[in-house]
């Protein structure tokens, strides 16, 4: 990864002005990388902006306040952050896949679409990739970026409970800390704190579980009418995708969501004995061993169908 992180480093030294991308449906880990990005941008003196996402919720949008613009400079060095594919850029930006010149990312399944692709698959999350990235420049962290780093490895690894929290995790989380990071509100607003909206949400969940294999694969999903019943937002379904895969002798957790215009939205948590990663991969979709995802047309009924299907094809006994 050194040759890329050289790579990196020469089109941020050499350029002036920059336009980060980050997916649809931000997360903590594209919100806060893009953010980390985008304020040591600045601090070289360069001109940097994060382009506005229409899908940032309440949570998260504290971290984008005043770095992001709407217009796309024509003179603009455009980098993605977190993106795993083009077709996952923020809605409104597919017609910028062709002009990006640098892709920061550790989804494995990154078909390396940018002019400069440095992906780092070994990481919990693009924050980790961020850090180093800044490491390598020799660029110290603020408060306001090792708090945005801090949102983006967090928030990825679970709070630090995932199989894919390691060692350089920890790293980025103590580098964090000792720049000024105010942790303990971040990981109680993130991790420890419910609406009751949420508490609702799961709720739901619980009663729409169906096991198989034995009660090693659980499924449940969730339906824009029931969103709108319980007057939920995004923001109280952050991170449910981690709901069924709680459950006592469950290795495959799979959530279905519905989404606006009749499509499923697949969410996998899978523990040693499975492959989310190459399951979702069999749907256009992708992600990591431990999660990935897909969208199907079609809805719910359609979705659970198709992932089904591929486990059964997997030779999964169902």
């Amino acid at each position: 990864m050194t040759k890329a992180l050289n790579e990196a480093k020469a089109l941020l030294s050499e350029r002036d002005r920059f336009l980060i991308l980050s997916h649809r449906r931000p997360d903590g880990d594209t919100v806060g990388s893009s953010a980390a990005l985008c304020l040591a941008l600045r601090a070289l003196g360069k001109q940097a902006d994060i382009l506005e996402n229409p899908q940032l919720t309440p949570r998260y949008a504290p971290y984008w306040q005043g770095l992001t613009r709407t217009d796309v400079p024509e003179d603009a060095c455009i980098i993605s952050v977190d993106v795993a594919a083009p077709d996952m850029l923020l809605p409104g930006a597919e017609h910028l896949a062709d002009r990006i010149e640098l892709c920061l990312d550790h989804h494995e399944t990154n078909p390396g679409y940018a002019g400069i692709n440095c992906i780092a698959p070994d990481y919990a999350a693009a924050g980790d990739l961020i850090y180093e990235l800044l490491q390598f420049m020799e660029l110290p962290l603020d408060k306001t970026m090792a708090e945005a780093l801090y949102l983006a490895v967090s928030t990825d690894t679970g709070g630090f409970r995932h199989a894919n929290t390691d060692a350089h995790a920890f790293l980025v989380a103590a580098a964090c800390c000792a720049a000024g990071a105010d942790i303990f509100p971040m990981n109680r607003s993130l991790f420890a704190v419910k609406s009751p909206a949420r508490i609702r949400l799961e709720s739901e969940l619980g009663a729409s579980i169906r096991f198989f294999s034995g009660g090693k694969i659980a499924l449940c999903t969730l339906s824009i009418a029931t969103m709108q019943r319980l007057g939920a937002t995004e923001d109280d379904a952050d991170d449910l995708s981690n709901y069924p895969r709680s459950i006592e002798g469950v290795e495959l957790g799979i959530l279905i969501r519905e989404l606006a215009g009749n499509v499923g939205k697949l969410s996998l948590r899978a523990g040693d004995g499975f492959n989310a990663a190459e399951l979702c991969a069999a749907l256009g979709g992708g992600g990591h061993r431990a999660a990935a995802g897909a969208s199907i047309p079609g809805g719910i009924e359609a979705a659970e169908e198709a992932i089904l299907r591929v486990l059964r094809d997997a030779g999964v006994e169902l």
